[in-house]
């Protein structure tokens, strides 16, 4: 029998929601744990009373997601029980796997690094003459743990069109290159555990090890994650689920939100526990993000509220062009306010880096391994500008010799030609038609491309980019690439689209490429502590920032276009994901909402998301204001009826509330109302602003009341 005393500080603080899910009895459990709900404390109280129910800490495996994600659960619990969590399997997939493994007498090869990783995607992708850049890397690693993760090998993919069988064939090098090697990544770590567990004795003995299985973040667990904890969860049944099917968001890893509602399935006597309350957002926040996901069908439905915290509308901006939002964003930035700006993809990340930079203002890049300036598009184009700088740049004159074709292939020319131009006296690009052996159609092309190099040097920069392009031909390149490789030509053509919008301020090319390198320094350094963060959506997730930015907020963006090149069967489920993809981005908003979508992207007239429309806003009226259009008038009394059952809260509203008067919040303790204003709108009610002994505070009364954080005292002082 678990001490009253112990089990009043392993549930204090917490709301009715987190008590049932704490406290829940042996068997499955799916918690449903949405953005600012508590999911941490809830997981870390569950193992402490789990404890004190008798279970011995070395009977627990918890799995978190993330390194840091470990280290912080840890630290929680060396804080309430001393020790205990020495004796736990606590840690990611990857680090539990690894050790049992080893506890079971297995002694895994060396494990390969993420830069490892790369460099062997880059020489392989080098050996096929293919681009190399991170941006075209980190797809092809995705792309292979995508299949790890459902235990697909190469030789089970059975492919026709040219870029899938390039992908095929870059994934068996990197396999048969493992092998040759005697190493494994990450990915073979689950994939070792996922066989083993076809013997019996193995899949016995870890049964029995563990009493309880609680996993973090379950929404983001591929196939092979699933089928193992289902397995070891078979036995004893005690699989308690923590996450949020509206926050899955890496299908492209293998995630899947129906691997949280198929715990049901799996095991039919599993409860099912919601954690409804939103602590970190304003009302304002919730609601818009709860218009938005409840359009998705593939979910368990939920109602989530906050804690009565007003703040200020969304903010709705419709700015010229990608530089004009960013010059927008750094006029808020001078209040020197936490602030985070969030983009779909890191392309979207040039025209506010730029600006940062060109300011000298302090900042940190999730992604700080990433430039835009690296995509390879970009240095191919940068290699032209170089070389009408430099006309003996050899590396450069390499890099886009047949960018476009000019037939001109293996690397003997280029000892012919440092030779030659040494012993004419000439620069290399000069004595570039001069080499011996050359067909006459050879000749006039290099002739062509020597005079077309060397006029770059007396243009603008933006005219020197578009010389690359259309002169040139380097736009004639990428359609060619596109169709020889089967890749996506929209996607292919965006770097150079964005570096034409980025050389404009430039008066020349050498001009673009050394802000350029200051960009590229400025990354290297990245700087933890700044008040401003960048980060796609992707990365955003898990965290929270007083004031957020959602940027570049177009149709073919969000949704993405390329999420959405999927069969037929599976359009829906692209759109839930990148429904969701943006729901992650407004619920980390504590106080400030920013939403953009510039008239222009790259140059061309561009539409908003239809996630915005879907949220009221039908673009063409820039705002300060919530973009929620008001719904259709109803009749009185059936409008009445309709909001009472959506808006429980508004049971309350006839309570008289007025200046003076004094309310009790469990929080902040008794306080006078010095302020009263009408709400309308997703949440409606009335805001009151509160005198405490900290301070002031603003509340929604309805809600607070519906929550039981205030009490009134009728009778004003």
């Amino acid at each position: 029998m678990m001490n009253a005393t112990v089990k009043e500080m392993i549930l204090s603080g917490l709301n009715e929601e987190q008590c049932r899910a704490v406290t829940a009895p042996e068997g499955p459990v799916a918690v449903f744990a949405g953005p600012g709900s508590g999911k941490t404390t809830v997981l870390t109280r569950r193992i402490l009373y789990l404890l004190e129910q008798g279970n011995s800490a070395n009977q627990l495996m918890v799995v978190t997601f993330t390194r840091a994600a470990t280290r912080e659960m840890k630290a929680r619990l060396e804080q309430i029980a001393p020790g205990q969590s020495k004796e736990m399997y606590i840690g990611t997939f990857h680090s539990l796997f690894f050790r049992m493994l080893r506890e079971s007498g297995e002694f895994p090869p060396p494990l390969l690094g993420a830069k490892e990783q790369a460099g062997w995607i880059r020489e392989i992708l080098g050996q096929k003459e293919q681009p190399a850049d991170e941006e075209t890397i980190g797809t092809y690693l995705n792309q292979i743990g995508l299949c790890k993760g459902n235990a697909i090998l190469p030789g089970q993919l059975k492919v026709q069109k040219q870029k899938n069988v390039l992908f095929r064939d870059v994934f068996s090098a990197y396999e048969e290159r493992k092998q040759a090697e005697g190493v494994w990544d990450y990915d073979d770590i689950l994939l070792a555990v996922y066989s083993r567990l076809k013997r019996p004795g193995f899949r016995d003995y870890w049964q029995n090890r563990f009493r309880h299985l609680l996993v973090d973040e379950f929404q983001d667990i591929n196939r092979v994650q699933y089928d193992v904890l289902i397995q070891l969860a078979a036995g004893h049944r005690c699989l308690f689920a923590v996450g949020d099917d509206d926050q899955a968001i890496y299908g492209f890893r293998g995630s899947d939100p129906r691997f949280m509602l198929k715990i049901s399935e799996d095991f039919p006597e599993a409860r099912r526990i919601i954690l409804t309350v939103n602590y970190r957002s304003t009302e304002e926040i919730i609601g818009l993000s709860e218009r938005l996901i409840r359009k998705n069908r593939l979910r368990q439905p939920k109602t989530r509220i906050g804690t009565g915290k007003t703040g200020t509308r969304i903010n709705w901006w419709e700015p010229e062009d990608e530089n004009d939002e960013a010059r927008r964003i750094l006029l808020c930035l001078r209040d020197g306010k936490e602030s985070a700006i969030l983009f779909r993809t890191l392309t979207q990340a040039r025209a506010i880096i730029d600006e940062l930079v060109r300011r000298n203002i302090p900042f940190f890049v999730n992604d700080g391994s990433y430039s835009f300036y690296r995509r390879f598009q970009v240095q191919d184009m940068f290699a032209y500008l170089k070389l009408a700088s430099d006309p003996n740049d050899l590396d450069a004159l390499a890099r886009i010799i047949n960018k476009p074709k000019r037939y001109l292939f293996g690397e003997e020319w280029l000892d012919a030609l440092w030779n030659l131009a040494r012993k004419r006296n000439l620069s290399l690009l000069e004595a570039l038609p001069h080499l011996p052996g050359l067909e006459p159609y050879q000749i006039r092309y290099f002739k062509e491309m020597r005079e077309h190099v060397f006029s770059l040097k007396n243009m603008s920069a933006a005219a020197a980019i578009r010389a690359i392009r259309e002169t040139i031909g380097y736009d004639r390149y990428l359609k060619a690439f596109a169709q020889e490789t089967g890749s996506d030509l929209t996607s292919l053509m965006e770097p150079a689209d964005e570096l034409l919008l980025a050389a404009e301020p430039f008066s020349d090319g050498q001009a673009l490429m050394e802000h350029a390198k200051k960009v590229e320094a400025r990354l290297k350094i990245p700087d933890e502590q700044a008040k401003v963060k960048l980060m796609t959506f992707h990365r955003s997730k898990g965290l929270e920032f007083d004031r957020v930015f959602l940027i570049g907020l177009h149709a073919m963006v969000l949704p993405h276009y390329r999420s959405l090149q999927v069969p037929e069967q599976r359009k829906n489920a692209a759109w839930e994901e990148e429904r969701r993809l943006f729901y992650v981005g407004i619920t980390r908003a504590r106080k400030e909402l920013y939403l953009s979508a510039s008239k222009t992207r790259q140059g061309k007239r561009s539409g908003i998301s239809p996630f915005l429309k879907e949220m009221g806003f039908a673009g063409g009226e820039e705002s300060d204001r919530d973009p929620v259009l008001q719904p259709k008038r109803l009749p009185e009394a059936a409008a009445w009826r309709q909001r009472s059952r959506e808006q429980p809260q508004l049971r309350f509203s006839h309570e008289e509330v007025a200046q003076g008067m004094r309310v009790n919040h469990i929080k902040f303790g008794e306080g006078v109302v010095t302020e009263v204003a009408r709400l309308e709108g997703v949440a409606p009610g009335r805001k009151i602003m509160v005198r405490f002994a900290d301070g002031l505070q603003s509340l929604h009364y309805e809600l607070s009341r519906q929550l039981g954080l205030i009490e009134l005292h009728a009778k004003k002082p």
